[in-house]
């Protein structure tokens, strides 16, 4: 009994937060899950690198604070050893996404998805990108793939304001991004993602209106993730909550609205809510299986001032177990659970904003 209210409050949980337009795919997708017991989305980090420097990611700190997070682009022979060893799980998936980072950096990019589409035909990319290596040679080649979203990261309506947050990035050339995909036949997928701070919060409301001119009908605002200190004072929320940005957000609600965008928001008082990155089956380089990127390495986490480092959680490696018995097992399936249930979520995950409505997870939407 106690088993069975369990998955109903986790089924309850789940269907609830699904937007209204994206309810009937979405709850397919969930029951297809259920019935197989295996991974919707497939997470392969083909690619533990960007080619940028941001101060505010996680990535920067490899080989510092991070000791053992490594640096690396796979190679096509190394993505055929994984991709095989995962063939039985990508034949009941529906999506795969090639890193976290910046994928489209890996020169065999093309040549993995036409060997994954003959493992799945029915296979779909989404894609997250800086933008920076979008040049017109590889939209024209993206565009003749199942890609499901092309995510941009926009951080602001300036230059100053983007290129002081994002070391390494060219405004110019997200905009330039953002017209050539307007054009191409991308350019219905094409969504954008603002991850919000002290520093640039006043530009959301502009920036729904700026995007939509390349018209992008999809925009994500996550809160700034702090792995450390240096970080903490340009976060924007607390645990009071934040009434000036909630009134920003009122006045980006409404441009969205006249221009018949989604809008996807975070909280500004933390509520625990759980994490959707664990539903994900995510891959490390080396075959490693973890529930995020960020629990694949020694990863710190900073909520109001105190920081947390866990050591890294790995449930099995898929070049020596059955990647659905890694799936399968208690161990990993619990720590799914406590995230679904909101309750008595991982140590791990205490001091990471993402399990309390503060960044990518359970926002609320508006469209």
């Amino acid at each position: 009994m106690g088993s069975f209210l369990k998955n109903i409050k986790i089924y309850y949980n789940k269907l609830s937060r699904i937007p209204k337009n994206e309810f009937f795919s979405r709850a397919f997708l969930g029951v297809k899950k259920y019935y197989s017991n295996s991974p919707a989305t497939i997470i392969l980090q083909t690619v533990s690198a960007c080619n940028l420097q941001c101060k505010h990611c996680f990535i920067t700190n490899y080989g510092t604070e991070i000791k053992d997070g490594v640096t690396k682009i796979i190679l096509f022979n190394e993505f055929q050893i994984l991709a095989d060893r995962l063939a039985p799980m990508i034949k009941k998936s529906s999506f795969f996404v090639f890193s976290t980072f910046e994928a489209i950096i890996n020169k065999d990019l093309f040549t993995m998805m036409d060997y994954l589409l003959k493992i799945n035909p029915d296979l779909k990319f989404p894609f997250l990108s800086n933008a920076m290596q979008l040049t017109p040679e590889k939209i024209l080649k993206l565009q003749s793939y199942p890609i499901t979203e092309m995510n941009i990261s926009v951080d602001g309506t300036t230059k100053e304001v983007v290129e002081q947050f994002k070391n390494g990035v060219d405004f110019e050339k997200i905009l330039l991004a953002l017209d050539r995909l307007s054009t191409s036949k991308l350019r219905d997928k094409v969504a954008v993602t603002f991850v919000a701070h002290k520093r640039n919060i006043h530009q959301l409301p502009d920036l729904i209106n700026m995007v939509n001119r390349y018209g992008v009908k999809t925009v994500y605002v996550s809160n700034l993730l702090s792995f450390t200190q240096e970080n903490r004072d340009m976060v924007l929320y607390s645990r009071e909550g934040n009434a000036e940005v909630e009134e920003i957000f009122e006045r980006s609600i409404r441009n969205a609205s006249i221009n018949g965008q989604m809008l996807e928001l975070p909280l500004t008082k933390p509520k625990l809510k759980g994490c959707q990155a664990v539903e994900n089956f995510f891959v490390n380089y080396n075959g490693n299986v973890s529930p995020c990127d960020f629990l694949a390495v020694t990863t710190p986490f900073t909520l109001f001032g105190e920081t947390q480092t866990s050591p890294p959680i790995v449930y099995g490696n898929i070049l020596y177990d059955d990647p659905l018995e890694i799936f399968r097992s208690d161990a990993f399936t619990d720590f799914r659970d406590r995230h679904r249930l909101a309750k008595d979520i991982p140590v791990a995950c205490s001091k990471c904003i993402d399990a309390f409505g503060l960044m990518c997870s359970n926002r609320t939407v508006y469209s």
